[in-house]
C-alpha cells in the first residue's frame, strides 16, 4: 500500500473549504479495502468523497478530502496526519502528515456610546473596541472632524488586543465653547490606527504624531484612502455659553416693557377723554389680569428615541389649554437627556405637543394627531414629573445610477457606518482591508438593475448611511451619504471598475532565482495566477488585474522546493512592488552514526515530528553504524530516538530549517551522531568472612548474593572454586533503579547495602561478613578429661531417628572438641560416645545457636 498527498503543505482561509487529493495505490497481490481518517483536527471539519474505496492489484484512486476550518480558527501553521487503513489482511496502516496555513484574518469592531452628546466646553464617550479576527491587533483609536476644532482624548490611548478581547476605552471630546446662538453640532469621525509593526518601535509610538501626520498628508491613520469609511461616527452638540432660552427671555422682558408703555400712554388719553371711559378700561384691565395669572401646577417628563429609547435633546415642548388647542399657555425644549419641565400652570386638563427638526409632529403620549391625544390633568399645587413622549424620523429614499461594462449580478447595500445605536461598531471592516461581505449594519440592499438604477426606500432618517456598490470580480466602491429626515437623495452616480490592484517580486531559493515557479493571488471569489519568468528577469512575476481593496492570500510554488505562503494588503489602486519570495527545499534529509560499546550497529532510529514518523535501523556494516533518513518535511522540528534492546536509548530535539540544515539539537549542522552506552548495569566485587575468634578475613564461597527493587530479584552465589576465585561474583543485566543487596552464609548474620544504578554502571561492592557461628567445649568425667571420646552434634528435632549427625568431632589430649561453620540460627543437642558403636555416654541438653554465636558447651559423663 502506497498512500501520496498533494498537496503537503495546504494554504488555507479560516470559514472557506480547502481541498486536498489522497493518493492511494494497492501494491499487494490481492483485492482490498482501504478506511481514510484524519488525526489531529475535529472529524466535523472533514469531508470526503468516497470513504472506503477497493482497489484491485496495481490500482490506484484519488480521493478528495475537503476541509472546512472555522472562521474563528487562530492564524498559523497546525499539523494533521491522513491515516489510511487496509481493510484486508494483513491490516496495514500508512500515516501522511498536511501541513495546513491558515490565513491571518484580522477584523476589529468599533462601537460609540452614546453617538450624540450634549455638553458646554467637553462631553464624554464610550468607545468599544472588540478584535473579532483571528490575529492579536495592537493600535489606537484616533478621532477626527472637519471643521479640525476638537481636541480628542483617550484613556487609554492604545490597545492591545487578542483574538475575541473586548476593551472599552473613555473619550473626552473639548472645543472652544460658542458664545450666543443655537447649540452647535461638531461631528467627528474615528479610525482605527495599526501601531508600526517594527519592533524597535514598539512602547515608542506617538499616536499623536501618527495623526497629525496622517491628516497633513490628506490621507487617513490605517494608509487607506481618504474616502474610506471610519470605524464610528459621533456628534458633539455643543451649548452656548448664553443659550437661546436667556436670549428669549431677554426679549420677551422687553417686548412686555413695550407693551406695557403702549397700554400705559393709550390708557392715559382714554383718561384724559372721558372719566366713563376710563372705567370701562380699569374693567378690561382687571379681567385681562384675572386670565394671565399664574398657577401652582407643573409638568415634566423625558421625550425618547422611537429606534432606541435614549433622550432626545433639543425637542419643542407645547402645553395647552384644554378649551384651546390652537395657542399653547406654555412652551419650553427638552435639554440634553431629553428631560423637560414646564412651571406655574393653573390646575386644570393639558395637551402636550412635541415638534422637532427631523422629526413626526407627536402629541402625548405618541399619538400623530391632536385627536388622539392624552389629557393630562393636573390638580391646584401637583407637579407632574414622569410623562414620557416617543419621537420617530420620517422615512427616507435613496436612489441612482450605476455604470459600468457588465451590472449583471452588482448589488447595492445602504449600511449604517457603525456610528447609530442600537447597532453601533458590531461589523466592522478591519483595518487596513477592503470591506467584506458586511463591513456595516445592513440597512437595505437591492440589485441592479438591467438598465444601472436603483431605489432604496423605507430608509430610517435622519442618519449617515455607507453606499456600498459590489461585484466579483470588480473593486468595491463606497460612497458616504448624510440622509436628512425624510429627504428623497436623487442622481447618484456609481462607476463599476474593473481590478485596478497589481503585485509584483522576485522568487528565489537558496540556489539564487526560481524561474517558472507557479504565483497565486486569491481574495474571496477571485484568483489570479501567472507563472515566473524564465529570461530577462528570472523568478520575476507581476500579478494585474486585481480588485481593490483587498486582502490577498499569495500562494508561490515550485518544483523541489516548498510552497510559500504571504498575505498582502492592498489598499485603493495600489500597485505593490518589490516582494520577496524565498522558498525553502521539498524535503530534507537527516543522517549520522550511532556509535555502540560492542562496536555493532542494529540501533534501530526513529523521527518523527507528531505527525510523520520515518525508521531505519544502523549499517552493521561499513560504516558500522551510519543511518539516514531522506523525504522529510522541512523547516519543521524532529524527535530523533535511538534504540536497541540491550542498550540505553536516547532521544534528541533536532530543528531542520527551509534549507535541510540542522539549527539545533546536534553538534553539526549535517550530521546527527550519538554515543550509545549500555541499558543494563553490573554489581561486582569479592565477599570475604571473618574466622572465629579473630584474624584476617579470607575471601568466602558459597555466599547467596540477592539484589531487590520493588518486584524484581537477582540472586547470585560467590564462587567457591577454583581457588583463585574463591569469594567473587559478578550480577549483570540489572535494570537501572535502586537497589538492596544482601549478602548471606549459612552461620552468619547478613550483611545489607542499598545503591543506586544507572544504565551501563559497574557497581564495586566487597562486603566482608562477620565469624560464622561455632561449637566448642570439654568432655570429661569425673573431673578428668575423656580422650578420644566420639561428639555428634544432631539437630535436636532429628535426635533419636534414623537421621545422621549433623558432625562428628573426636576430643583431643585434653578432652577438647569443637564444631565450626555451623548452620545457624538452629537447634541443637550434643551427644558423646567413648567408641564408635558404643552406647552414649552423655547428651547436652537442647541448646539455640544463633548466627556468628561461638558457643562453649562443656559435656560431663556421668
Amino acid at each position: 500500500m502506497r498512500v501520496d498527498l498533494a498537496p503537503r503543505r495546504l494554504s488555507a482561509v479560516a470559514g472557506a473549504p480547502s481541498t486536498v487529493l489522497v493518493t492511494i495505490t494497492n501494491t499487494d497481490d490481492v483485492i482490498s479495502g482501504y478506511a481514510l481518517r484524519c488525526l489531529g483536527v475535529d472529524p466535523a471539519w472533514v469531508r470526503t468523497d468516497t470513504a472506503e474505496p477497493t482497489l484491485f492489484p496495481g490500482e490506484s484512486t484519488t480521493l478528495t478530502l475537503t476541509l472546512d476550518l472555522p472562521a474563528e480558527l487562530p492564524a498559523g501553521e497546525r499539523r494533521m496526519a491522513v491515516q489510511v487503513r487496509e481493510l484486508t489482511g494483513p491490516g496495514r496502516t500508512g500515516v501522511e502528515e498536511l501541513v495546513i496555513d491558515v490565513a491571518g484574518a484580522p477584523r476589529v469592531d468599533v462601537s460609540l456610546e452614546p453617538t450624540v452628546a450634549t455638553g458646554g466646553r467637553s462631553a464624554a464617550f464610550a468607545v468599544a473596541v472588540e478584535n473579532n479576527g483571528n490575529t492579536a491587533v495592537d493600535g489606537a483609536v484616533v478621532g477626527s472632524d472637519p471643521e479640525k476644532a476638537v481636541r480628542f482624548t483617550f484613556d487609554p490611548p492604545e490597545f492591545h488586543l487578542s483574538p475575541g478581547e473586548r476593551l472599552v476605552t473613555q473619550l473626552r471630546t473639548t472645543a472652544k465653547r460658542p458664545l450666543v446662538g443655537s447649540p452647535e453640532p461638531r461631528s467627528f469621525e474615528l479610525r482605527l490606527a495599526e501601531r508600526p509593526p517594527l519592533p524597535a518601535q514598539l512602547g515608542t509610538w506617538d499616536v499623536a504624531a501618527a495623526v497629525e501626520r496622517a491628516a497633513r498628508d490628506g490621507a487617513d491613520p490605517l494608509g487607506r484612502r481618504p474616502a474610506s469609511p471610519p470605524a464610528a461616527v459621533g456628534v458633539f452638540v455643543q451649548k452656548p455659553l448664553l443659550g437661546r432660552g436667556l436670549l428669549a427671555m431677554v426679549g420677551l422682558v422687553v417686548a412686555i416693557s413695550l407693551f406695557a408703555a403702549v397700554i400705559t400712554t393709550a390708557l392715559g388719553g382714554v383718561v384724559q377723554r372721558s372719566a366713563a371711559d376710563r372705567d370701562v378700561a380699569l374693567q378690561v384691565a382687571q379681567a385681562r389680569d384675572q386670565k394671565t395669572t399664574t398657577g401652582t401646577s407643573a409638568l415634566g417628563g423625558q421625550v425618547r428615541l422611537l429606534s432606541t429609547g435614549d433622550g432626545v435633546a433639543a425637542v419643542s415642548v407645547d402645553a395647552f389649554d384644554q378649551a384651546d388647542a390652537t395657542t399653547p399657555v406654555a412652551s419650553t425644549a427638552t435639554d440634553s437627556a431629553g428631560a423637560f419641565h414646564i412651571g406655574s400652570l393653573p390646575a386644570g386638563s393639558y395637551l402636550l405637543r412635541f415638534r422637532a427638526a427631523g422629526f413626526g409632529e407627536v402629541w402625548y403620549p405618541a399619538a400623530s394627531a391632536q385627536a388622539k391625544a392624552q389629557l393630562v390633568p393636573l390638580a391646584a399645587g401637583q407637579d407632574v414629573t414622569d410623562l414620557v413622549a416617543v419621537v420617530g424620523g420620517v422615512p427616507a429614499t435613496v436612489s441612482g445610477t450605476v455604470t459600468g461594462n457588465d451590472l449583471a449580478g452588482a448589488v447595492v447595500r445602504l449600511e449604517l457606518p457603525l456610528d447609530t445605536a442600537p447597532l453601533a461598531g458590531k461589523v466592522t471592516p478591519p483595518p487596513g482591508e477592503a470591506p467584506g461581505a458586511t463591513s456595516g449594519a445592513v440597512v437595505r440592499s437591492v440589485p441592479v438593475g438591467a438598465d444601472g438604477t436603483f431605489t432604496l426606500d423605507q430608509v430610517p432618517s435622519p442618519a449617515v448611511y455607507d453606499l456600498v456598490t459590489t461585484k466579483t470580480g470588480y473593486s468595491t466602491q463606497v460612497q458616504r451619504l448624510d440622509v436628512a429626515a425624510g429627504e428623497d437623495r436623487t442622481g447618484i452616480q456609481v462607476q463599476l471598475l474593473d481590478g485596478d490592484g497589481a503585485i509584483s517580486g522576485m522568487v528565489s531559493g537558496a540556489g539564487g532565482p526560481v524561474p517558472g515557479a507557479t504565483v497565486v493571488a486569491t481574495f474571496g471569489q477571485v484568483t489570479v495566477r501567472t507563472v515566473t519568468l524564465t529570461q530577462d528577469t528570472p523568478g520575476g512575476f507581476t500579478l494585474r488585474g486585481l480588485p481593490t481593496p483587498g486582502t490577498f492570500t499569495v500562494v508561490v510554488s515550485a518544483p523541489g522546493f516548498a510552497p510559500a505562503t504571504l498575505n498582502l494588503n492592498l489598499g485603493a489602486a495600489q500597485t505593490l512592488t518589490g516582494v520577496a519570495v524565498t522558498l525553502g527545499a521539498a524535503a530534507g534529509t537527516l543522517s549520522g552514526t550511532a556509535t555502540t560499546p560492542d562496536g555493532t550497529g542494529g540501533v534501530t532510529v526513529t523521527v518523527t515530528d507528531g505527525g510523520d514518523t520515518r525508521q531505519t535501523v544502523t549499517q552493521s556494516g561499513a560504516p558500522v553504524g551510519s543511518w539516514a533518513i531522506s523525504g522529510l518535511h522541512i523547516p519543521s522540528t524532529y524527535t530523533v530516538t535511538f534504540s536497541r534492546s540491550d542498550l540505553e536509548s536516547q532521544v534528541l530535539s533536532v530543528s531542520v530549517d527551509g534549507f535541510g540544515t540542522v539549527t539545533a539539537g546536534a553538534a553539526s549542522a549535517t550530521a546527527v551522531d550519538v554515543k550509545m552506552r549500555p541499558a543494563t548495569a553490573q554489581i561486582v566485587g569479592t565477599v570475604a568472612q571473618s574466622p572465629a575468634g579473630g584474624g584476617t578475613a579470607t575471601p568466602a564461597g558459597n555466599v547467596q548474593i540477592s539484589a531487590s527493587s520493588g518486584q524484581a530479584q537477582f540472586t547470585v552465589t560467590s564462587a567457591s572454586t577454583p581457588a583463585g576465585s574463591v569469594g567473587t561474583f559478578a550480577m549483570q543485566g540489572l535494570p537501572p533503579g535502586t537497589y538492596t543487596v544482601t549478602f548471606s552464609r549459612k552461620g552468619t548474620q547478613p550483611t545489607s547495602t542499598i545503591v543506586t544504578l544507572a544504565a551501563g554502571q559497574v557497581q564495586q561492592l566487597s562486603p566482608v561478613l562477620v565469624s560464622p557461628a561455632a561449637i566448642s567445649g570439654v568432655v570429661s568425667q569425673r573431673g578428668t578429661p575423656t580422650v578420644g571420646a566420639i561428639v555428634s552434634l544432631y539437630l535436636a528435632s532429628q535426635y533419636g531417628t534414623a537421621a545422621p549427625p549433623v558432625a562428628t568431632a573426636t576430643t583431643d589430649g585434653n578432652g577438647h572438641y569443637s564444631f565450626t561453620d555451623v548452620d545457624a540460627p538452629q537447634f541443637y543437642l550434643l551427644e558423646v560416645q567413648l567408641s564408635a558403636n558404643a552406647a552414649a555416654a552423655a547428651t547436652s541438653p537442647p541448646t539455640t545457636l544463633n548466627p556468628s554465636q561461638q558457643l562453649v558447651l562443656d559435656i560431663p559423663i556421668p
